[in-house]
């Protein structure tokens, strides 16, 4: 391999405008003069990889096929389009299989002779776009292993063609294509028609792609980094929820970029970002219908219906929803230990142990969601509205409670906590591209919840049982505003502002009786600027930011800095090191800073801290990137998180030490850091794919609580593809951490599955046998310690419990086929206050 400096003219273009490809190599190259004779440069695009010292060869290996001619005259070089007009003639072409035709040939075709006209070439979504001003010409259409298609375009907009393939037998042809391509601010990935058709959702695609810097939770679908910071999805640089992506036909997504630190504004400054880039139509709409149901562990089902229509530039979106689960092993056991003070003032230690024998959870959720779109060159806008109804008409318990000190006697212990929410929602987005290389983006959004949260714990050991009925009305809004200057090429300068809150009208009746208003609310100021080049890219931001709260007539103000710093080197499109150095604060949520005391048990209180600080916060990361070849990809990263002055759980003695109350104070800090490596084989032609990640953590607490764990976590995954037909393994070992605020252990059972399926161009199919190795219902196990109270608590679930999940999903268009993508989904609900 020659070194990257090895040749004067060294690109590797991927679907890039042949206008900008030309511009780019201009400005490389200040010693050549490089004119442009007609615009029409723009509707031609280029994958070249060019290596060479000279200037005409680059020129015109940058031109390929495309309709363009090179003339050189002394150190003058002059490009023009062979075709000019007014006029352009576009669509896109398709095989049988719904797959776009790369690097067809698209001829326009004199309809009284048959003498060529002009002809293009189609992009890698089998797109094309042709200047000419005759009217009536006839296309022809042709590529290896497609027979040769004749079509009249009667318009210039001739839409979709469908070309098919060859019914005669070709030798099977190789082509070793890359499909990943690292540059300085992202990564570009290529997903293959195989895993597009594999995937029911666009969660599965990314699960299916293995994409290196990325993790996929296999029991709840989150997608995080591997150091375990949040993703935010998009979908078309449109910001995308979780049942927005269950929605999304895989089948028409280009590309998938994972983006560190973007610099488009419409990313709303998320620091880590997946865009999943899907093709656009004109006009018509599909509907898509997907379920999911689970055996052996009870009933769940979870179907949904998502259906678009688009015409020109507005797109309505409709997306209903049932989520249904019944089964009966839901709840917690729990051996706990109380340090109390007896009647006669002498302290002594109180075991006390909850045994779960049979529940019973049921739980209803039936989201509906409208959106309207206007998409345009200069303009975007989208209104969405949304309503879920989520009925847990059943969530019990029942068990046997022990003392130690006691007589030897067992009690009875039971538990009933049904909850009835309503919550509707809007979320706006204005999005403005100005003149002199000027963009706005205004995002609002408001929830509102309206909740029930009814709760009886009885005993045969107490007389009365503990009643908490809790009605609440949570709202909350969110305004983002910013504006962006693209001072040139190289340099952004970004300037935005937000602000919002979260209030919480809630009432307590029963045991404990209560009226409460809180206020949580923020206001910030953020200035960021960014610099690229080929192989550079780097982001500086600074703000500050304050949050005003009342928690019923208490009141608390807090201003903050917050800065960060992220660079970025890609020396060629197979290598990029990131590091990122972030200050910040970490704020708390208003279930940690509610006054009122409840009880939660027959020993134990609850309550918050309204005093509580936010915690400042540091981190740096430090991300290698390397592709060495096209089947071989790999990452190896690693990061430090600590967290100064934290808020952290404690136990107070409560009713004269008859009783513990639990509250929050902020004490010592939290060091939360990790390495890891990462990656991604494939063999066989691509049909076998293997991902691997393993990652060491430390997890270190300072202050009244002192502990330190070091957990090794490792996931495995193997995908075969056969025909219409995939097959995959996966493997998670056992995860452990320490908690953020609690001082407590949590583990994680491991969660292994085997899935096969079919699927075509409409139909996805998969059968899957999940967790066979693990035997009775545990989930997690918690372990507590503090000086008054420890615990030791298992989880009884359904997650990593043996079961056998059958999923199928169906898509149909009408009319012509529009984007498949961008889907809405249910809108989430206000956070609730309600103390548990």
């Amino acid at each position: 391999m020659l070194p990257c400096n090895a040749y004067r003219f060294l690109y590797a273009f991927k679907d890039t405008p042949i206008s900008e490809a030309i511009v780019r190599i201009s400005k490389d190259h200040p010693d050549i003069n490089i004119s442009f004779i007609y615009k029409e440069l723009d509707n031609y695009r280029t994958s070249a990889r060019i290596n060479t010292d000279d200037a005409f060869d680059a020129l015109r290996q940058t031109i390929g096929l495309n309709p363009i001619s090179v003339i050189r005259k002394d150190k003058n070089y002059y490009i023009e389009a062979l075709q000019h007009g007014k006029f352009k003639y576009t669509g896109r072409v398709i095989g049988s299989d719904n797959e776009p035709v790369v690097a067809a040939t698209v001829m326009l075709l004199s309809p009284n002779d048959s003498t060529v006209i002009t002809y293009g070439i189609t992009d890698n979504d089998g797109g094309f776009s042709i200047p000419c001003d005759r009217q009536g010409v006839i296309g022809k259409l042709s590529c290896l292993g497609y027979k040769t298609t004749l079509r009249k375009f009667d318009t210039f907009s001739v839409g979709t063609i469908i070309i098919p393939e060859r019914t005669v037998a070709l030798r099977e042809i190789k082509v070793d294509a890359d499909n990943t391509f690292l540059y300085p601010d992202k990564s570009v990935y290529i997903p293959s028609a195989r895993q597009k058709r594999a995937s029911t959702d666009a969660t599965d695609l990314l699960r299916n792609m293995a994409i290196p810097q990325i993790t996929v939770n296999p029991i709840d679908g989150k997608v995080t980094g591997n150091t375990g910071k949040p993703i935010a999805i998009y979908i078309n640089n449109m910001e995308a929820s979780k049942e927005e992506l269950q929605g999304l036909n895989t089948q028409d997504v280009r590309k998938v970029e994972y983006l560190e630190f973007p610099t488009d504004p419409r990313f709303h400054g998320a620091e880590y970002v997946i865009n999943f880039l899907v093709q656009e139509y004109e006009y018509g709409g599909y509907t898509k219908i997907s379920t999911t149901d689970d055996f052996l562990i009870g009933f769940a089902n979870n179907t949904t219906l998502y259906s678009k229509f688009s015409h020109e530039k507005w797109t309505l979106d409709l997306y209903m929803g049932s989520d249904n689960k019944n089964n009966h092993h839901h709840g917690n056991s729990t051996e706990a230990t109380y340090s109390l003070i007896d009647e006669t003032g002498n302290n002594y230690e109180l075991k006390r142990s909850e045994t779960l024998e049979n529940s019973h959870y049921k739980q209803d959720q039936f989201p509906i969601t409208l959106r309207a779109t206007l998409n345009s060159d200069k303009v975007q806008v989208r209104n969405t509205l949304g309503y879920t109804h989520s009925d847990t008409h059943t969530d019990n318990q029942s068990g046997i409670l022990k003392y130690d000190p006691s007589n030897g006697k067992e009690y009875s212990l039971s538990i009933q906590n049904p909850v009835v929410s309503n919550t509707c929602a809007y979320n706006g987005m204005v999005y403005l591209s100005l003149p002199k290389n000027v963009s706005i983006n205004i995002t609002p959004k408001f929830t509102f919840t309206h909740s029930n949260d009814r709760y009886m714990y009885e005993t045969s050991f107490q007389d009365e049982a503990i009643v908490r009925n809790a009605r609440e009305n949570a709202y909350w809004y969110r305004v983002d505003a910013s504006l962006s200057k693209k001072i040139n090429d190289n340099n952004t300068i970004d300037f935005g502002v937000n602000g919002g809150e979260w209030i919480n009208i809630l009432t307590y009746r029963g045991t404990n009786n209560y009226h409460d208003t809180f206020h949580l609310g923020f206001a910030a100021a953020l200035l960021a600027y960014n610099y690229r080049n080929r192989k550079v890219s780097m982001k500086a931001r600074a703000g500050i930011c304050h949050e005003p709260s009342r928690i019923n007539n208490i009141t608390d103000k807090l201003t903050y800095p917050f800065a960060g710093l992220n660079i970025s080197w890609s020396p060629n499109f197979r290598n990029t090191l990131t590091a990122y150095l972030e200050y910040s604060t970490s704020s708390y949520t208003i279930q940690t800073k509610v006054s009122d005391v409840i009880t939660q048990n027959e020993f134990m209180y609850i309550t918050g801290n309204p005093h509580l600080k936010s915690a400042p916060m540091f981190g740096a990361m430090l991300s290698y990137m390397w592709i060495p070849s096209r089947n071989l990809s790999f990452n190896a990263y690693g990061s430090i998180i600590e967290t100064f002055k934290r808020a952290v759980t404690v136990y107070e003695p409560f009713d004269n030490g008859n009783s513990l109350l639990r509250t929050y104070i902020n004490d010592g800090n939290m060091i939360n850091s990790s390495i890891g490596l990462s990656a991604n084989w494939k063999t066989l032609n691509d049909r076998l794919q293997i991902y691997a990640n393993g990652r060491q953590s430390v997890f270190r607490t300072t202050g009244i609580y002192y502990k330190m764990l070091c957990p090794f976590s490792f996931t495995l995954q193997a995908t075969y593809y056969l025909g219409n037909f995939y097959f995959q393994a996966y493997w998670q070992s056992l995860q452990k951490q320490l908690d953020s605020i609690n001082p407590e252990t949590y583990s994680l059972r491991n969660f292994h599955n085997i899935s096969m399926g079919w699927s075509d161009s409409r139909w996805n199919i998969r059968l899957t046998a999940a967790n066979f190795f693990n035997h009775g219902w545990i989930d997690a196990t918690e372990h507590l310690e503090s000086n008054l109270y420890s615990n030791h608590t298992s989880i009884t679930g359904v997650d990593t419990h043996s079961k056998i999940r059958v999923t199928a999903s169906y898509t149909f268009g009408y009319g012509k086929k529009i984007s498949v993508g961008n889907e809405i989904g249910q809108q989430s609900g206000s956070t609730s206050a309600i103390l548990k």
